[in-house]
């Protein structure tokens, strides 16, 4: 049951308006959810381009401070989608280049947006620290999501699968673990 609070300020006014216990929610349900990431840096269809930096927009691509902001369309299978239907959803957020020890490292966040029907209207979000490299398996946690992805918790890994540094093109593989809380996943399962 909630408890009502007053604050003890002179106008008696507060943002904390109730205390109480958290909802019973349903036995969590581990999903994976596995991907391909399509990351472009050059052309009129990039997804991914810098935005800030050390000396703005001229800024090296690795140099600290560096920051992205990309818009990833997702496939199902490592190839380079050419039509829209084979896009499954995008991977939306920014990454900034952190100082390392020898190594490029980021601060990355990600919000995942799946266009299959069950995950309409939720976005899964992921924020942490990873190092830059091509055979390098990284992790970042679940920090949340809202929609079926409400109470989230769970981790992705990922690993670079290629790079054409002549057409900027980068595939990355996801392998996503999420326990969800969501009745409507469970029971459509």
């Amino acid at each position: 049951m909630a408890k009502n609070f007053s604050c003890s300020s002179k106008e008696g006014r507060s943002v904390l308006k109730d205390v109480g216990k958290s909802p019973k929610l349903p036995e969590p349900v581990l999903t994976h959810l596995k991907f391909y990431w399509h990351e472009s840096f050059v052309g009129s269809d990039a997804s991914a381009i810098i935005v800030a930096g050390p000396n703005s927009t001229n800024s090296a691509p690795r140099e600290f401070g560096t920051t992205y902001v990309y818009n990833n369309p997702l496939t199902i299978e490592p190839i380079v989608p050419t039509t829209t239907t084979e896009v499954v959803g995008n991977a939306q957020g920014y990454y900034i280049i952190y100082p390392g020890d020898g190594d490029v490292t980021m601060g990355v966040i990600m919000n995942l947006v799946l266009k299959e029907e069950i995950f309409k209207d939720s976005i899964l979000t992921f924020e942490g620290r990873i190092l830059s490299g091509t055979n390098i398996v990284r992790e970042v946690p679940v920090i949340g999501g809202t929609g079926v992805f409400r109470y989230a918790t769970g981790y992705y890994q990922s690993q670079m699968i290629s790079v054409d540094s002549k057409t900027g093109q980068n595939i990355v593989m996801f392998d996503i673990y999420v326990n969800m809380y969501s009745e409507s996943l469970t029971q459509s399962i």
